[in-house]
C-alpha cells in the first residue's frame, strides 16, 4: 500500500469511472493507493469530515500520486530554508568592502526564540580563506547584534572581519565572505540541537558615489538548519551532543544530523540592462555558500562549478554560464571572471523583461582547473536597480533565493579540548 497524507488537501475528484462516494471519520486527508485504485476526499471547515470519496483507475491513480510526489519534493521539510528556527545558520553575504569605490558594510542580528540560554559559536570566513571564530552566550529571548566593519556590537562584542589569505589559499575578494554560526554546549566541546536560533544581514552601502543614491541597504534572512532526530527536529537540548563533536552531518537523515541543503536554487530577475515600467536593472550579483564548509584552523578546499540555466519569459534556456569557486563567493552575474559567459544574464541575450535562473553547484574537472565536487547551494541575490529613468542605481535590491531539491552536506569545526 502507498499512503500519502496531505493535511487540509481539498481534491475533488468526480465523474471518475463509477462515481461512487462514502464518507470518513475526521482526519487529515489520506490518499490511498492500493490494489490498483485511489480513494480521493475532501476536508470541510466544519470538523474535518471527509465527504466526498471516488475510485480512480490504477493510471489515475499513479498519476495524481506522481504529482503529489513531485510536488512534496519541493516542500521537504528536511531542507535548510529561510522561513524557520534553526540549530545552524549560514549568512552567505558579508562585506566590509572599502576598496574601488566600493563603501560596503553588513549589521547581523541573531535571536534565541527559546526561554533557555544557549551559547553560539560563530566564524568568519572570507573569500580568500582567511578566518576567524568568536562565542557569546545568548539569554532566553535574546537577540544579539553588531556592525561587521565597526565592530560595535549589542550583546556582542565581535572580532574585525578577517582580511587575511588563508593556506591553502582562494582567490576572491578578502573583504568579502560569509558568517556561519551554530549551537554548542558552553564548553564548546560539541554542537547541541537548540532549533530556536533565526538570524538576518542587511548589507549597505555607506558613500557608493558612482550610484544615484549613495546610501542604500537590503536585508536579508540567513538559511536556518534545524537539528534532527528519528522524529523530525529534536528537542532543545544544551547538553547533549548533537552527533560527532566538530561535524555537522548536514543530511536531513535522523538522529544526530542537521537538515540537508537544497541541491539547487532558483531566482527569478530581470536582465541586466533590461527595463520594465519604472524599473531599469543596472547589474545583477550572486553571493554563494557551498554547503561542504570546512572551518577548522587546518582545512581542506572544497571546490566546486556553479553550473547555471537561465530562461527567458519565452521559456527559451540558455547553457553555459558557470564559475568554478570554493565554498564561498560573491558573482557579478555578467561577463566578468570568474564568471564564464556571463552575457547570458544580460538583455541583449535574453531579450526579454523578465527571467529565471538555476544554479547548482557540480562536479567538472575540466573546465575547472582543480579538483571539484558536487555540492548543495545557499545563496541570496541582489541588483542595482535604477528608478523613473535615473543614471545611476537608487537601491541595491537584495534577497535570498529559493531552494529545491536534497543535497548532502558538512560544517567541520574545530573543537575546544
Amino acid at each position: 500500500m502507498l499512503a500519502i497524507n496531505l493535511d487540509f488537501v481539498c481534491i475533488y475528484v468526480s465523474q471518475i469511472l463509477d462515481n461512487r462516494y462514502s464518507q470518513s471519520r475526521d482526519g487529515p486527508a489520506t490518499y490511498i493507493l492500493d490494489g490498483g485504485s485511489i480513494m480521493l476526499g475532501s476536508m470541510t471547515k466544519e470538523g474535518g469530515a471527509m465527504k466526498r470519496v471516488s475510485r480512480a483507475s490504477l493510471t489515475t491513480a499513479t498519476s495524481i500520486v506522481a504529482i503529489f510526489a513531485a510536488t512534496s519534493a519541493f516542500a521537504d521539510q528536511n531542507v535548510a530554508n529561510t522561513s524557520q528556527k534553526g540549530s545552524l545558520l549560514v549568512w552567505p553575504l558579508i562585506t566590509v568592502d572599502q576598496t574601488k569605490g566600493a563603501s560596503g558594510d553588513t549589521l547581523v542580528e541573531l535571536s534565541n526564540d527559546a526561554n533557555a540560554r544557549v551559547h553560539v559559536e560563530c566564524e568568519y570566513v572570507n573569500e580568500r580563506k582567511g578566518r576567524v571564530n568568536f562565542d557569546f552566550e545568548l539569554s532566553g529571548k535574546g537577540t544579539a547584534s553588531w556592525d561587521v566593519l565597526t565592530q560595535n556590537g549589542d550583546h556582542v562584542t565581535p572580532p574585525p572581519f578577517p582580511t587575511n589569505t588563508g593556506n591553502p589559499k582562494f582567490h576572491g575578494n578578502p573583504y568579502r565572505g560569509e558568517l556561519v554560526c551554530f549551537a554548542t554546549n558552553e564548553g564548546r566541546q560539541y554542537q547541541v540541537p537548540w532549533n530556536e536560533l533565526t538570524g538576518t544581514g542587511t548589507v549597505m552601502a555607506l558613500n557608493d558615489q558612482s550610484a544615484a543614491e549613495p546610501k542604500q541597504a537590503f536585508k536579508y534572512n540567513a538559511w536556518a538548519f534545524c537539528a534532527r532526530n528519528d522524529s523530525g527536529c529534536a528537542p532543545d537540548d544544551n547538553n547533549f551532543a548533537q552527533g560527532t563533536p566538530g561535524d555537522l552531518e548536514l543530511t536531513g537523515g535522523g538522529a544526530g544530523t542537521y537538515d540537508a541543503c537544497p541541491a539547487y536554487n532558483i531566482a527569478n530577475f530581470m536582465p541586466n540592462g533590461a527595463k520594465l515600467g519604472n524599473v531599469e536593472t543596472l547589474n545583477n550579483n550572486l553571493a554563494v555558500a557551498s554547503c561542504n564548509q570546512d572551518l577548522r584552523e587546518t582545512y581542506l578546499l572544497h571546490l566546486t562549478k556553479l553550473d547555471f540555466t537561465v530562461w527567458n519569459s519565452h521559456e527559451q534556456s540558455f547553457t553555459g554560464a558557470y564559475a568554478c569557486v570554493d565554498s564561498v563567493e560573491s558573482l557579478v552575474l555578467g561577463n566578468q571572471k570568474p564568471m564564464v559567459q556571463g552575457t547570458n544574464f544580460d538583455y541583449t541575450t535574453l531579450q526579454t523583461p523578465n527571467a529565471r535562473f538555476q544554479v547548482n553547484g557540480i562536479s567538472a574537472t575540466p573546465p575547472c582547473k582543480f579538483p571539484t565536487e558536487p555540492t548543495g547551494v545557499l545563496s541570496v541575490i541582489h541588483s542595482a536597480t535604477a528608478i523613473s529613468k535615473d543614471k545611476g542605481s537608487d537601491a541595491d535590491v537584495g534577497n535570498t533565493v529559493n531552494g529545491t531539491g536534497f543535497e548532502a552536506g558538512f560544517v567541520y569545526w574545530d573543537v575546544s579540548p
